[in-house]
């Protein structure tokens, strides 16, 4: 056995710590005293005492610039600061005057710098002036007068600093671990792709021989650095003044520079704050009504470093509590709460707090729950009252698309009034005998009317722009004499008669009015005959009644036309109509299942003989059947002075239609959307990724955050085990383990290859609700700008290239479907140079053109395709810089997995999801399941309360008495996720800590667990 005050491994050790890393959960890092001998030391309470073991080791890894930070400001020795400071931080450049800023500028700021280890002059000096402050020291910035030359400089500049994963970890201790965590193997692991290097020049010449030489610019990089002006610190301890040079590393403690032969200096004076931007993110949706309108359903602004160094979850909150996803089943989540969920790591759970957005619950439709329904209530003593009143009940059951369905109900007294004003809370609802969630939209009569209008050029002025609002705002005035809660609704609409009528009857409104001249461009389908007979009654407001144009509508069905040339007598005469007409009063909606079955809806008046059965089926599938249901999802990240960078979530792709040949609504599209809420997303936030010892660290801190509910579960301690949930939980989805790392060889003595902006990516969840399938995918934006400076001032198109695609390498190896896997064998062009293509592109295919002509053709952006034009994917090159993207189809940049696992509707909300995230190594964290993150939790909770006020007995569950045995299977499926297996997967050779991570890899995830899985 080695010495366990030693810090080298074997190969076989080093695999089998980063194996176990990754099995049991949470941490690379172990304190010297737990090197110190073989002695049978307390490791503590496995699995978190282990974990925070591990954690202790990762910190004293060379390249945990965070963790050292902390040992040596406690060591309090200025010497070993100043030593770590000086030659552990590659310097910066700048690509346009390389160190003509070094005295006061800064690119990532001193915090983000200890993520990553790169930092500016200034910035170094500034990290070790603060840690000395830290520790009690008296310190202060100071510029040296120097006489280092520009040469010597670049030495200084052009050269690796970085220190190796090494965590300081025997083969005892891995053994430790092991025996502690009662492991009989690791699962789990690591993989490198072991010829990175050589795949990343390969794809790199292959590009660069479709690029005519003339289409390359460099960046010209003037050299400049002010020998007078060099960043350093002077400290006292004691009365005794001392000074810390930190930029030359051949200079010792203690010491100025030696060509600074006069010890002068001057005071320096504030740093240059870093391009602390304003970033907006902003979440919208599409409705298959008016797919050209786009709907903000959540928005947050946030500072960079805000979000820089953290992720930020996009969920869906299912608005259920965990004893409703213990007992309710998948098909019973019938709305959500759309929320930003800032997770800071290394920071109080305060500020999470602060920096998270909840937004408001909403339906299917992309609704906002609480402002279509303000619910009114009886007084609790003149309920009873109320319900004795009930002579008679009668509803009706319309079933829309699919899985809604809307109930109407009339409870009614001797005289045959509606009794109203009772609550959700009076009534029960069985579909096929299973109770549902039944949500109450009204409970008095409150007609809501909706006004389509075609907006083509033939319509008369009076019936567009302005005019048509104020026709509208006429109309509900004249309707609310006799109903006093009557709401209008205005719509566009184009010159699709019957396919607009189509989706206006699957709509949640009381009365259609139509106010167009006729002139139609689609054609009466009977098939869907049913749904124009059974939707709500529609009023056509003839604008041209002078026309015959009406007469062939008649020929396909019945309708209540209105000549409406003259708008006043239009008005009077709508009114007239509508107050012959009955509207309920009670409206419910809830999700059913079973697309294709029959089914019987039993609803009962509590407390009361009257319940009403009602048989039902869905209308077949179609694409024509979507309701209003969002058809798409966006998420849109702005930046002042920057073109918005947008991502299709789920859905319709607006980029793809064209006038000429328009996107067809599809099922497959809503569908696609339900599944995304389903799931969710992740983005991450980086200036250049943290360095991988810092990476474990807090993956294994997420897991950490579980130990208060985790142990009082094993303890056999429900109810506390059930508050600490309710705290909330951490999440970090393992991809980013092996996506968001830093490139591979990027400081040499040629260059320095580093991102000028900051590394944002995003990770979406599907599962496969609808598909079957349910998939994972990668996205980075392109908001990294990677540049390089090389030494000769020459070549930093080509090296920022070639350095970049290794994460197209990176893209090709984790994913099935990436741009390298779609390219791979495809001969290229160069969208801006035709001598690539000219002569030899195939037709397009009407369904293609408009994509590549503005998708690749268009713009000025270096995009290599397949001339073939088989693939959709290209290849993004800068122009001004050679930054490599990899762009898929649906136009992001990364890549997907499919896995085959499927959500059952009928099956209670936790044990499906966890069935399913076993499959797909994710968290339910990340998807809002079981519990929820940190930073919501006080908010949310506020929604809950507010939303069971709307919800039938089938949620109200706040409590968990009567439940143990649905509550403790739940947390056992919470419990099995949180060993997720990881595969990480790094870029290139990982040196002597190879084995290492393999083995702290196999002690983070996997199927092994403390509970019966």
């Amino acid at each position: 056995m080695k010495n366990q005050g030693t810090t080298g491994l074997d190969d076989r050790s080093r695999r089998e710590f980063f194996r176990q890393l990754v099995l049991g959960g949470t941490g690379v890092f172990l304190s010297p005293l737990l090197l110190q001998s073989c002695s049978d030391e307390d490791l503590g309470r496995p699995p978190f005492a282990v974990w925070e073991n591990m954690i202790k080791a990762l910190e004293q890894s060379p390249d945990h610039f965070m963790g050292r930070r902390k040992t040596l400001v406690a060591s309090k020795d200025p010497k070993a600061m100043t030593d770590f400071v000086r030659d552990s931080f590659q310097v910066l450049p700048w690509q346009s005057d390389f160190l003509h800023h070094a005295a006061y500028g800064s690119i990532y700021g001193p915090v983000m710098a200890l993520r990553c280890g790169l930092a500016t002059p200034r910035e170094k000096a500034e990290i070790l002036k603060d840690m000395l402050v830290d520790a009690g020291y008296e310190a202060r910035v100071i510029m040296e007068e120097t006489s280092i030359s520009l040469e010597e400089a670049k030495a200084i500049v052009f050269r690796k600093y970085m220190p190796e994963f090494e965590p300081p970890v025997s083969e005892d201790k891995i053994k430790k671990w092991y025996k502690a965590l009662d492991m009989s193997a690791p699962q789990g692991g690591a993989d490198v792709i072991p010829d990175l290097l050589e795949q990343a020049n390969s794809l790199t010449n292959k590009l660069l021989s479709t690029i005519d030489p003339k289409f390359i610019r460099d960046s010209i990089v003037n050299f400049r650095f002010h020998a007078n002006t060099v960043p350093s610190v002077a400290f006292k301890d004691g009365e005794e003044e001392n000074y810390a040079h930190v930029f030359d590393p051949e200079v010792s403690f203690g010491n100025l520079h030696p060509t600074n032969t006069e010890n002068h200096f001057y005071e320096a004076g504030e740093m240059r704050p870093i391009n602390n931007e304003d970033i907006t993110l902003t979440l919208s949706c599409r409705r298959a009504l008016d797919h050209w309108n786009e709907t903000e359903l959540l928005s947050g602004t946030w500072k960079l470093s805000e979000l820089l160094g953290n992720q930020l979850q996009v969920q869906f909150l299912n608005n259920m509590t965990l004893a409703d996803q213990a007992t309710q089943t998948v098909s019973q989540i019938a709305h959500f709460t759309p929320c930003f969920a800032v997770q800071c790591l290394n920071e109080e759970h305060g500020t999470a707090e602060e920096r998270s957005v909840m937004g408001e619950p909403i339906t299917m439709e992309g609704e906002r729950i609480f402002e279509t329904y303000s619910p009114y209530s009886l007084p609790e003593s003149e309920e009873a009252g109320a319900i004795e009143k009930i002579h008679s009940f009668e509803a009706k059951v319309l079933p829309q698309a699919f899985p809604k369905v809307r109930l109407e109900l009339s409870p009614m007294d001797a005289s045959g009034a509606i009794v109203e004003s009772l609550t959700i809370n009076n009534f029960s609802v069985t579909d096929n005998g299973k109770p549902v969630s039944a949500w109450m939209k009204q409970n008095t009569i409150s007609p809501k009317i909706l006004l389509l209008y075609d907006t083509s050029a033939s319509m008369p002025m009076e019936y567009a722009g302005e005019q048509i609002k104020m026709f509208l705002e006429k109309t509900e005035a004249a309707i609310r004499k006799a109903y006093s809660t009557a709401h209008l609704i205005l719509q566009a609409t184009g010159s699709n008669i019957y396919t607009a009528l189509l989706k206006a009857k699957q709509l949640d409104v009381d009365l259609i009015l139509y106010a167009t001249d006729g002139d139609n461009n689609d054609e009466f389908d009977p098939a869907f005959t049913p749904i124009y007979e059974n939707g709500p009654p529609a009023i056509f407001l003839n604008v041209k009644p002078q026309g015959t144009v009406y007469s062939y509508l008649r020929q396909n069905m019945e309708f209540i036309e209105i000549a409406a040339n003259d708008q006043e007598r239009t008005i009077v005469e709508i009114k007239h109509i509508v107050d012959g007409l009955e509207f309920p009063a009670y409206i419910l909606t809830y999700s059913s299942f079973d697309e294709t079955g029959d089914h019987v809806v039993d609803i009962t008046i509590k407390n009361t003989s009257y319940n009403t059965l009602h048989p039902f089926r869905f209308p077949e599938k179609s694409d024509h059947l979507l309701g209003n249901r969002m058809v798409g999802l966006y998420l849109t990240l702005s930046r002042r002075g920057k073109q918005p960078i947008k991502r299709v979530l789920a859905g319709y792709e607006p980029h793809l239609d064209f006038y000429g040949n328009p996107t067809k609504l599809t099922r497959k599209m809503i569908d696609e959307v339900h599944e995304l809420i389903l799931g969710g997303a992740v983005m991450s936030f980086e200036g250049e990724a943290p360095t991988l010892s810092i990476q474990l660290t807090e993956y294994l801190q997420t897991l950490l955050s579980n130990k208060g509910w985790f142990e009082a579960y094993q303890d056999g301690n429900m109810e506390t085990a059930i508050v600490e949930l309710n705290k909330g939980t951490q999440s970090y989805p393992s991809i980013l383990l092996s996506m968001v790392q830093p490139l591979r060889n990027c400081f040499s003595e040629e260059g320095v290859t580093y991102p000028r902006g900051f590394r944002t990516s995003l990770i979406k969840f599907k599962p496969g609700y609808h598909s079957g399938n349910s998939n994972t995918s990668f996205d980075y934006f392109p908001t990294s700008d990677y540049i390089t400076v090389t030494r000769n001032g020459t070549g930093n198109f080509i090296k920022t290239l070639n350095k970049t695609a290794q994460l197209a390498i990176l893209e090709g190896e984790v994913f099935e479907k990436s741009t390298l896997s779609e390219l791979s064998d495809k001969s290229l062009a160069l969208n801006i140079d035709q001598n690539t293509f000219n002569g030899q592109l195939p037709v397009l295919k009407p369904k293609d053109l408009h994509y590549f002509s503005r998708q690749i053709f268009g713009g000025s952006t270096m995009k290599l395709f397949d001339i073939t034009l088989e693939k959709r994917s290209y290849w993004q090159i800068n122009t001004s810089t050679g930054e490599l993207y990899g762009i898929l189809p649906d136009q992001t940049g990364g890549g997907t997995n499919t896995t085959y696992a499927q959500l059952k509707n009928l099956e209670t909300v936790l044990d499906e999801y966890s069935k399913l995230v076993s499959k797909m190594n994710l968290g339910m964290t990340m998807m809002g399941v079981g519990t929820m993150p940190v930073g919501i939790v006080a908010v949310y909770s506020l929604t809950l309360v507010k939303l069971y006020a709307l919800a039938s007995e089938a949620l109200i569950l706040m409590d968990a008495k009567g439940m143990d045995d649905q509550l403790k299977e739940a947390l056992a499926n919470l419990a099995c996720d949180v060993y997720k297996e990881i595969l990480y997967v790094g870029l290139g050779r990982l040196g002597t800590g190879a084995s290492t991570i393999e083995n702290l890899i196999g002690a983070m995830g996997g199927s092994y667990s403390f509970v019966s899985c």
